[in-house]
């Protein structure tokens, strides 16, 4: 187990997007999930966004999503309904992608504590257009003296 976290800890977050949107693309030579193609091209653009870490933190919760919805889309469609050709070489990349995904969360996880941070969920104060953490803004009084 020790030389499996050793590995995951070398190994870089980028090369592993690099190799799961590859891995993706392969698989959509036949039916295959369409999600994991935009999630692992955001989960790039995320890497490399370094003015915050909500990004990384979205891109690593959906990717643990996408797990659950990979095993739902192999329960659906595991055996080729629609008896297509090169279902079976799509399959393989899919279930090797699979496979790969919690590595990627844990090398996730892993770049956001370097980055510093915590992998929580936040507050609605650090949401995009939220208010303030402070609440409202107070407005000011028309029969004020300032108001005129």
């Amino acid at each position: 187990m020790n030389t499996v976290q050793a590995l995951i800890q070398q190994t870089n977050l980028a090369t592993l997007l690099g190799v799961q949107l590859g891995l993706s693309l392969l698989g959509a030579v036949a039916s295959s999930p369409t999600y994991n193609t935009p999630i692992f091209f955001f989960g790039i653009w995320a890497f490399n966004h370094r003015e915050s870490n909500s990004p990384i933190k979205t891109f690593t919760g959906v990717l643990a999503f996408s797990i659950f919805l990979d095993l739902i889309w192999l329960y659906l469609h595991g055996v080729n309904p629609q008896g297509e050709s090169g279902f079976g070489f799509a399959l393989f990349f899919n279930i090797i992608n699979l496979i790969v995904k919690p590595v990627s969360i844990y090398s996730g996880v892993m770049n956001i504590q370097q980055r510093g941070d915590l992998l929580n969920v936040g507050s609605w104060s650090e949401a995009p257009g939220a208010f303030p953490s402070g609440g409202y803004q107070n407005v000011r009084d028309g029969d004020s003296a300032e108001f005129a």
